[in-house]
């Protein structure tokens, strides 16, 4: 960074101090799966890192070829999500330095692998118990499921409910 004058006054963010201070250096005392991890979180933004439980590699089983980085997440939705554009993850990922022959993304809580990805104090804290639906939103579920098959609309019915259970929805119309 430089200021009126066009001095030198170096880093501005945190990010570019840290890396004044252990570059290359630092990263070389990094092991294979621990560049991967620093690799995926750089690359990424706060939603993949905020659902990201584990970070690491496994060889790919073919002599000469990269090994798979492996992204454990904490939900299958977004799993497939990541999953789907993996291309993109695979480009920032090798921008990051990192060569991988592929992304798999597992679920799960933190992985016990090479390199878990702990997330403060409270990762293990229990979730919240689910609020009880009120008659009202019972009913506007039973309303939008009616036209489904039986097996179909039980499965969607529980899957609606554990949802609005879990998350306040102000306005039910537009579930």
């Amino acid at each position: 960074m430089t200021d009126g004058d066009g001095a030198d006054r170096g880093p501005s963010r945190a990010g570019d101090l840290v890396g004044a201070l252990f570059g290359a250096a630092g990263t070389a005392k990094l092991s294979a799966a621990q560049r991967a991890a620093r690799a995926w979180f750089q690359a990424n933004g706060d939603r993949e890192r905020a659902h990201t439980t584990g970070v690491w590699l496994r060889k790919s089983g073919r002599a000469g070829v990269d090994p798979i980085l492996v992204v454990r997440v904490d939900s299958g939705l977004l799993a497939q999500e990541l999953g789907t554009n993996k291309d993109l993850y695979l480009a920032r990922v090798a921008c990051a330095g990192v060569a991988v022959s592929d992304i798999r993304f597992d679920v799960g809580r933190p992985h016990a692998g090479p390199v878990p990805i702990r997330r403060g104090a409270d990762a293990h804290a229990a979730a919240p118990k689910p609020r009880e639906l009120s008659a009202g939103e019972r009913a506007r579920v039973a309303e939008m499921t009616a036209s489904l098959p039986d097996g179909l609309r039980q499965s969607v019915s529980r899957a609606m409910c554990a949802t609005l259970a879990r998350h306040k929805i102000e306005d039910t119309q537009s579930i």
